[in-house]
């Protein structure tokens, strides 16, 4: 398999935020978290140019979208709202509002609904076809990070003020089970749809909450003895791969097995490192902020296979189509062709 290799960096003028890519339209969506005046940037992976920039609300933190539909969904932190972008024209065409400080936002695509969580302890229902509030859904505390099981139609809410994970059927808009997990779940959840479990990283314990997608309940909780930051999966090779709070001094990197939910290896991580997969090729991007560059593993050797200096980002967007990722650094984007293009993605 042919090594990742970097084939350009595009300059972007102002800082990157969160990323997402459109692999259908083969275009990438940044945000510019500007506190008072906030934009999306919309990047042609054709001509490696940006091509526009959209003005949003203020804040904006988190972005998702529907490729079927070429509808970009942003969330405004400090205006409440999110702002509803067509991908046709790149415009915004609706701004709703959905409660107070709203973090995550994810999309389900084959119904079309796009759930986002805010402080006001709900959940908000957008309806995709018609840009209009459907529902809001009642939480309590502090709904924050959003994954969405589209085989089951199961939408998961971390909880960071209940410590907990609510369980939405995506039929009913009704929360059918709610979890306790870890302290402070404001992490991001790993999900493997084949397998139909749930890793949640607990920010202030020191162990993982593994919960069965079927029985909508708490598996196990792993001991890892560090505090996480991280929790990501690669769901070909079943390998779950959780990060330990590592800001100002060395982490570990643990991989579980996610058959038997054991710590199989674990591997020293530098200060303030971000990771990454690519479940297509399994390897394995480290971005470290202090040395100012990004490594690149083989996800089950651990042999590093590339270095990439000046390449810091914490958020990276796959396209699956075409193998590329879009790494987010401060005032750039680069731009990695990991592997060869591909006809089709993976289920």
């Amino acid at each position: 398999m042919a090594l990742p290799t970097i084939i350009t960096t595009v300059p972007t003028s102002v800082p990157v935020g969160d990323i997402e890519v459109n692999p259908i339209t083969n275009r990438v969506y940044f945000v510019n978290p500007n506190t008072t005046a906030g934009t999306v940037g919309v990047l042609s992976t054709l001509t490696n140019r940006i091509i526009a920039t959209i003005h949003v609300g203020r804040f904006p933190l988190k972005l998702a979208i529907n490729p079927r539909t070429n509808r970009v969904y942003v969330t405004n932190f400090r205006d409440g709202t999110v702002s509803v972008i067509s991908g046709r024209t790149n415009r915004v065409i609706k701004t709703l509002q959905v409660g107070s400080n709203p973090v995550s936002v994810n999309v389900n695509v084959r119904t079309n609904l796009i759930y986002v969580s805010s402080a006001s302890g709900i959940v908000t229902v957008i309806d995709g076809r018609s840009n209009c509030i459907r529902t809001t859904i009642q939480i309590g505390g502090r709904p924050s990070a959003i994954v969405i099981n589209k085989r089951t139609n199961r939408i998961y809410v971390t909880n960071t003020i209940n410590n907990s994970v609510s369980v939405i059927n995506g039929s009913t808009q009704t929360v059918i089970a709610t979890i306790k997990v870890g302290n402070n779940p404001v992490i991001t959840p790993a999900l493997n749809p084949i397998t139909n479990r749930i890793y949640v990283a607990n920010n202030l314990s020191r162990f993982l909450s593994v919960i069965n997608g079927r029985t909508n309940k708490l598996l196990k909780n792993v001991q890892l003895g560090r505090l996480q930051s991280e929790v990501i999966l690669n769901p070909l090779t079943n390998r779950v791969y959780v990060s330990s709070a590592q800001q100002v001094k060395q982490g570990k990197l643990f991989v579980l097995n996610g058959n038997t939910n054991k710590v199989i290896a674990t591997r020293v991580l530098s200060s303030s490192s971000s990771t990454f997969i690519n479940p297509i090729t399994n390897h394995l991007f480290v971005s470290n902020f202090n040395k100012n560059r990004m490594s690149v593993y083989n996800a089950s050797t651990f042999k590093r296979i590339a270095v990439f200096p000046s390449v810091t980002g914490v958020n990276i967007a796959l396209n699956p189509l075409t193998n590329r990722l879009y790494v987010a650094n401060d005032n750039s984007i680069t731009v990695i062709q990991d592997g060869p293009r591909l006809t089709h993605h993976y289920k």
